[in-house]
């Protein structure tokens, strides 16, 4: 691993555990059958990788990023939002870095204390996972979130 003040952060056993969480759920995401471009069984073998697989344990800023777009759709976030604080996740800062993660887990907390983590009876999961493809982990939406171009 290349030596970043980032890496400070990310060895921590706080972090791990927070990756770990949002792995694994985006995992079990992906692993419903309901999707409407069947583009989850591929994304649900990247997030395999990540889960249990050789990538275990690493982070990416994908993963952010999917996070990110999960509560984008869920009400949490705007554009603006995600733009801002990718730019702080992407800072070689490392107090920027740090507030940007702090400032995800708080969302992410405050998402699974009013809805649940992810489950299968859960509607406002479920209504979710069809066009996760399109909505959540997507190379195109995440290039527009940057760029801060409103899209639907």
């Amino acid at each position: 691993m290349e030596k970043t003040v980032t890496n400070y952060i990310v060895l921590t056993k706080k972090f791990k555990k927070f990756l770990h969480s949002i792995i694994e759920e985006h995992y079990n995401i992906t692993s419903q059958n309901n999707d409407t471009t069947g583009s989850n069984q591929s994304l649900n073998y990247l997030w395999y990788m990540y889960h249990k697989g050789v990538n275990a344990g690493v982070y990416r800023p994908f993963i952010f990023m999917a996070e990110m777009h999960l509560l984008k759709e869920m009400g949490y976030m705007e554009n603006d939002d995600i733009k801002n604080l990718n730019e702080m996740i992407k800072s070689e800062d490392k107090d920027n870095f740090y507030l940007g993660y702090l400032s995800l887990e708080s969302l992410r907390s405050k998402r699974i204390k009013e809805h649940g983590a992810f489950s299968q009876g859960s509607k406002v999961y479920m209504d979710l996972v069809p066009d996760y493809a399109s909505k959540i982990l997507n190379t195109t939406l995440f290039q527009k979130a940057l760029t801060n171009i409103n899209y639907v």
